[in-house]
């Protein structure tokens, strides 16, 4: 079509009706000289007029010829049944209402759970060729470890015998902190490799990254900073480059060369400061499972090829160190997959998104079975319409055109409910791990598939009706709607057959759901061992090694804390952890060793938890001590190690036994110390509902070095009310301590329900 004939149909369609008119009128003169040419031929007026408009029968035909040359007859077509199709719904509110509804909650469940499983699972991550991207990890299927982060030694023999990524990095949590207003607070950071920050693409909006010489522990200390930290602390003043943070731990002095760009986050919004790892080899932590390795595939290197490579480096370490690495294996998985498999959260996405997608089929069989009862109750209408000579196209056209509006109604409405529902979802839910800022966001993409599957159902629904009328014969069509509103035998089977598959989802829905209620009620009641009412805890760091060079130090400050805090009115009691109950976790565990039994073999060294605790923590919690005593204030220092173990470690480890006076020790700790059994505790679950009780080992705080605890403290109170009290007891002692924000027991416990 030439642009002037574009044009003139541009003006035949916006200036239709004056168009219309000017046509009509012309016709109008023509069959009126017509009729005056038979009165003057001697036929009578009536007869003359007759006469004439016969001769201008095809007066409507030329009508519709003339508009379809002049203008854009499908739009017009289209307009008008979209406006018919409006009238109709505008005169069943009740079915327009039902219809609507119905499809809404289906798109609106499936819009905001699957925006989540695309942020989470699906969305490719916000790095250069992210397919690339991998994790690694260490395994162990003897005590079924699937995937436990690296030892400093495995990762150091990994990066020199592999031949298969182009980078190779590891990373490792670290705190740092600064004075702000004179309040120390603590700013979670990350230790990295020289090679993570440029395997991610990542380039810094002012200053640089560090190079491979600060991977060596003698170099200088440098730091880059988040682009939010930049602003909240320091004003997003240029003049940020030079100055220095500290390391919570040592009080180390680190010096700010760069701040990276805003947009940038790996998997956690709280990292605010990176700085190198700088591995040091001749550590005693060095046979810690501590670092989280990453690495970026070679270009035509699958993670299968990367995966054979580093299972046969694997073995060759055993064979190599037999003592240390036998039994211990290596995976390489997705970078992705990794974070959503740590966070635990890819099951439940995915069966949360089954059960939406029952939800949504169940809506769109509801609206298939309105739609055909609709269609039975017009099959008159049809029938006549077919009757009058509409064509099958046209007939199509028109329901398809209803279809279409009623699913962009419910379309709409499912936005919004979506859009309702999504934030309160994201409140209940636990965190998820993420590369982008606000990246669990309403997706269009999903919104516009569910929408898709939606009109596709209005649409094939609608239609079945008008194809069926179209080919049957118009008179038997008007019999059978003039005998029964309730349609033929084939449209009750056809209603029926929907109803029937409505119901089947209906009731895997309700058996999903009683699962899952059945799941809750059981982890509800599932004992843990403890009390967790009116339970605040807070975590503080770091008491560093020059204000507390050995450990009479560090237990004064703790017996003056436990003192302090334990005065406070309000307060109960209070103890500290080491490890903050259904919130931290610990990996695998520590390698320990039975003084009455032989040496384990290569690979199948005996594990378990531990955990260092104030001697009041058996108490305090509400645990009871099933045999022997639990720890007390004489276990300090000055007295020989001691230890208490749980029931699951006594009945696995000593079965036809009594534990208590046996000693165990900590290879990988040094110095290694034979620790004597005193005490067997009942068993608590600190790893979350629904996990195994573990093997675990109590110590004694008074006994070991630990720079920085959880505090647990008991009030008669609410507990948030006594969070200010206890953050000046603690700020009391140590003004230049760092103090965590305060939160209770329940509320973890809700978000592991969760």
């Amino acid at each position: 079509m030439s642009l002037r004939r574009f044009l003139a149909r541009c003006r035949g369609f916006f200036q239709r009706e004056t168009i219309t008119r000017d046509l009509d009128r012309e016709i109008r003169s023509h069959v009126d000289l017509a009729e005056e040419d038979y009165i003057a031929s001697g036929k009578p007026p009536r007869d003359a007029q007759a006469m004439a408009r016969r001769s201008f029968d095809h007066a409507t035909v030329s009508r519709e010829d003339s508009r379809a040359a002049w203008g854009f007859p499908a739009l017009e077509s289209f307009w008008q049944d979209v406006r018919y199709g409006i009238r109709m719904l505008r005169k069943n509110p009740g079915f327009t209402a039902v219809a609507t509804l119905t499809l809404a909650l289906g798109i609106g469940a499936n819009t905001a759970i699957f925006s989540i499983v695309d942020a989470v699972l699906l969305r490719p991550l916000p790095f250069p060729d992210p397919s690339r991207l991998v994790a690694l990890a260490e395994t162990k299927p003897t005590q079924n470890l699937a995937f436990l982060q690296a030892t400093p030694i495995s990762y150091n023999e990994w990066d020199r015998r592999q031949n298969v990524f182009q980078t190779f990095a590891a990373s490792s949590g670290c705190l740092f902190r600064l004075a702000a207003g004179g309040t120390p607070h603590l700013l979670p950071g990350r230790c990295t490799t020289s090679g993570l920050l440029p395997m991610l693409g990542v380039k810094p909006e002012l200053g640089s990254l560090w190079g491979p010489q600060n991977d060596d522990p003698n170099s200088g200390k440098v730091a880059l900073i988040s682009d939010s930290l930049w602003r909240t602390e320091f004003g997003a003043a240029p003049d940020v480059l030079g100055k220095t943070i500290w390391r919570a731990t040592d009080r180390a002095v680190f010096t700010i060369i760069g701040v990276l760009p805003p947009d940038f986050q790996f998997a956690t919004e709280d990292t605010d400061v990176w700085a190198p790892l700088a591995l040091n080899m001749n550590a005693p932590s060095i046979r810690f499972h501590s670092l989280s390795v990453f690495a970026r595939l070679k270009p035509g290197v699958s993670i299968s090829d990367a995966q054979s490579s580093m299972s046969a480096i694997a073995h060759q370490l055993e064979t190599i160190y037999p003592v240390t690495n036998t039994g211990w294996g290596v995976t390489v998985r997705p970078l992705q997959e990794y974070y959503a498999d740590t966070n635990n959260t890819r099951t439940p996405l995915l069966v949360l998104l089954s059960a939406v997608g029952f939800v949504l089929l169940i809506a769109c069989a509801n609206v298939a079975n309105l739609l055909r009862a609709r269609a039975t109750v017009r099959k008159r209408e049809l029938a006549v319409r077919v009757a009058m000579g509409a064509s099958r196209a046209r007939l199509l056209r028109q329901l398809v055109t209803e279809s279409l509006i009623l699913g962009g109604l419910g379309g709409g409405a499912g936005f919004f409910a979506a859009f309702a529902s999504f934030r309160s979802m994201l409140n209940f839910a636990p965190s998820f791990a993420s590369f982008e800022h606000n990246s669990i966001r309403m997706d269009s993409r999903v919104f516009l598939f569910s929408v898709s599957a939606a009109l596709f159902s209005s649409v094939l629904f609608g239609l079945l009706p008008a194809l069926r009328v179209s080919k049957t014969d118009p008179d038997r069509l008007l019999r059978e709607s003039g005998r029964s509103g309730h349609g033929t035998l084939r449209d009750r089977l056809a209603r029926e057959s929907l109803v029937v598959m409505e119901i089947s989802f209906a009731m895997i829905l309700v058996m999903g759901t009683g699962l899952l209620v059945e799941t809750l009620r059981n982890l509800r009641n599932d004992p843990l061992g403890y009390r967790s009412d009116h339970l605040l805890a807070m975590g503080f760091c770091c008491l560093d090694s020059t204000h507390y060079p050995d450990q009479p130090k560090l237990s004064s400050f703790y017996r003056q804390l436990h003192e302090h805090v334990g005065g406070l009115p309000g307060v109960e009691s209070v103890t500290t952890n080491s490890v903050l109950p259904l919130r931290d976790f610990d990996g695998a565990g520590s390698v320990y060793r039975i003084q009455s039994r032989p040496l384990p073999a290569p690979g199948k060294e005996l594990v378990s938890d531990f955990r260092t605790v104030f001697p009041n923590f058996f108490d305090a919690m509400g645990i009871p001590i099933q045999r022997g005593r639990a720890l007390n204030l004489q276990d300090d220092e000055q007295h020989e190690p001691v230890a208490v173990i749980n029931e699951t470690l006594a009945r696995r480890m000593w079965p036809d036994r009594d534990p208590i006076g046996d000693h165990i020790q900590f290879p990988n700790v040094i110095p290694p110390r034979w620790f004597t059994i005193v005490g067997v505790s009942g068993d608590f679950r600190d790893r979350g509902l629904g996990r195994e009780i573990r093997s675990t080992i109590y110590l004694s705080l008074l006994q070991n070095r630990l720079p920085g605890m959880r505090l647990l403290v008991r009030t008669k109170t609410p507990p948030y009310s006594m969070g200010p009290a206890v953050h000046d007891a603690i700020r009391g002692l140590n003004s230049d301590i760092s103090i965590d924000n305060p939160t209770t027991l329940d509320d973890l416990l809700f978000t592991s329900l969760a």
